[in-house]
């Protein structure tokens, strides 16, 4: 779901993005009810009392974790559970620092990125109540953007150069996921079987998705109708559901589903910018929004049946 980086960096994109939305596109309006591709209900959640809210993870039984931003203060990760959202803080192990976390898995496993008071990124993995620092050893900074029910990671690590490269750790060992020929390549979701998405980039000012099978071919993943801005794949289910973000040709930023190959825009009605980041086995979406006011908010659409 980054600083999603873990979602610090893609975080902070969204945020520079929607910046230029607001300068450069101020008169544009709201996506309306009528021009939206129908089939989801859409639900706003904010934690209380923030000014951002931002989910990463839904699992199947709905529960939700990202993080949430109060006025003055770092990103802090969050989870949602039966109606109620909570702080995570597992031993005070992020203390006032950035934090935020995806998730939690089925088996109500969390999973994330802080920073320490050097402001340096560590990934960890929150289990049955015990946390793990997770370190790609060798570089310095590292982040977990998913883990699947088998304790596949799907990682990312940056050094003092600031280009990101992607990793796969499975008992206990690390393999490379670098797209060729690109800049940065960045991993966001994994599912059951090992399949992952996320996207690379040349520049940063363009970026493409790409899909990864689980024997470890690539391919990338443009939404038909992104401009120059791009697309990024943020999520993939157990039935090869993607969904993810991308910018139109005026610069405009929509979520989308992909199913079987075919596209589907994600926007919440009345928003100006929606970021779809994760999907469950159910089809259910989440993800967030900014409102013509420029706050953020996050969102679930549950599919129309």
């Amino acid at each position: 779901m980054s600083h999603r980086y873990f979602p610090r960096r893609i975080s902070q994109r969204a945020s520079a993005l929607a910046a230029l939305l607001f300068c450069g596109f101020a008169a544009a309006a709201p996506v309306s009810q009528a021009s939206m591709p129908a089939g989801y209900n859409y639900r706003t959640l904010d934690y209380p009392g923030a000014t951002a809210t931002i989910i990463w993870g839904i699992n199947d039984f709905g529960d939700l974790a990202g993080q949430y931003t109060a006025s003055g203060q770092p990103a802090h990760a969050m989870v949602y559970r039966n109606g109620r959202f909570d702080a995570v803080n597992p031993g005070d192990l992020f203390g006032d620092n950035f934090s935020a976390a995806g998730g939690p898995t089925d088996l109500g496993t969390l999973f994330g990125a802080y920073a320490d008071d050097l402001d340096v990124q560590h990934g960890f993995v929150l289990q049955w109540g015990r946390a793990q620092t997770v370190d790609f050893t060798g570089h310095l900074n590292s982040n977990v953007d998913g883990i699947n029910l088998l304790g596949t990671i799907a990682g990312v690590y940056w050094d003092s150069d600031g280009i990101y490269h992607g990793v796969v750790r499975s008992n206990g060992r690390d393999t490379p996921i670098d797209v060729a020929g690109a800049r940065d390549t960045y991993p966001l979701g994994i599912n059951a079987t090992g399949e992952i998405v996320g996207y690379w980039d040349i520049t940063p000012e363009s970026v493409h998705g790409f899909y990864r099978s689980a024997n470890g071919l690539v391919f990338s993943l443009d939404e038909p109708d992104a401009g120059p801005g791009g697309t990024v794949a943020f999520a993939i289910n157990d039935v090869d559901q993607v969904v993810g973000y991308y910018a139109d040709a005026s610069g405009l930023f929509h979520g989308y589903v992909q199913t079987r190959g075919q596209y589907r825009n994600v926007d919440v009605p009345g928003s100006v910018a929606t970021f779809a980041t994760t999907i469950n086995n159910l089809g259910v979406i989440a993800g967030e929004y900014f409102d013509t006011a420029g706050k953020r908010h996050g969102f679930v659409a549950t599919p129309q049946h």
